[in-house]
């Protein structure tokens, strides 16, 4: 893989032992990525609704209210949007969610794959999780293959952002892309301010859903969502 890169002006045959785990979407590497995605990514999609959390514990409310967005559902009116809907990271915290978990708690610890599950299912949509220790490469490679293209699924991914070099601890954001030839992820960062939307390695994004939460006890994984129940 590393000289199919090197042959393709990705990098160098020099460096190829040593690539960075990231690509950065303006980086010389990302833009090259970025101009091969297939008209049927998932980012065409979500990038017109992609949210910035607006605390530093937001970052699962930020990636569902996207996915949401992106789905041809009901959404509720925000006052502040009145009379048109949308979903936001205010009414995300519908009465039903706030029964599930509150946006205090949320505040304090963010949520769990199980409480993004549940939550996500109150608004009316298909979601089910997947334990990131129970992928393999391959497998979490045919899953995003087939789930970020033009299939009506997307795909919330919980990580820790320290095995991708990153600082900070356990986050949410949204995957929007997979590139084959460089066997690469794009994550939209929902931490604007902070990271810009990089491409990771799959291998390195394995180990990262792979951790353990400690809120939970289990380990972080994705979420898969569609529209329906």
């Amino acid at each position: 893989m590393l000289l199919l890169w090197a042959m393709l002006g990705l990098v160098s045959p020099a460096c190829a032992h040593d690539l960075p785990v990231l690509y950065d979407w303006d980086s010389a590497n990302g833009k090259v990525l970025r101009a091969r995605m297939s008209a049927g990514a998932d980012f065409w999609q979500l990038s017109p609704v992609f949210a910035t959390q607006e605390t530093q514990t937001y970052c699962a409310v930020a990636s569902a209210v996207t996915v949401l967005n992106a789905l041809p559902l009901s959404r509720p009116v925000d006052p502040a949007y009145a009379p048109y809907p949308f979903f936001t990271q205010r009414n995300f915290f519908s009465a039903e969610v706030t029964r599930l978990i509150s946006p205090q708690t949320v505040l304090a610890q963010g949520m769990t794959r199980d409480e993004m599950v549940q939550a996500l299912t109150l608004h009316g949509v298909q979601a089910h999780s997947v334990a990131g220790d129970s992928l393999s490469e391959a497998a979490l490679r045919e899953l995003l293959h087939q789930a970020l293209g033009d299939d009506g699924r997307f795909v919330l991914a919980n990580y820790l952002r320290a095995e991708l070099g990153q600082v900070g601890g356990g986050h949410w954001s949204v995957l929007a892309a997979y590139d084959e030839i460089s066997d690469r992820v794009l994550i939209l960062d929902v931490a604007k301010y902070k990271y810009p939307p990089v491409w990771v390695d799959l291998a390195t994004l394995r180990r990262a859903i792979a951790t353990r939460d400690a809120t939970s006890g289990k380990a972080r994984g994705l979420v898969i969502v569609r529209a329906g129940r």
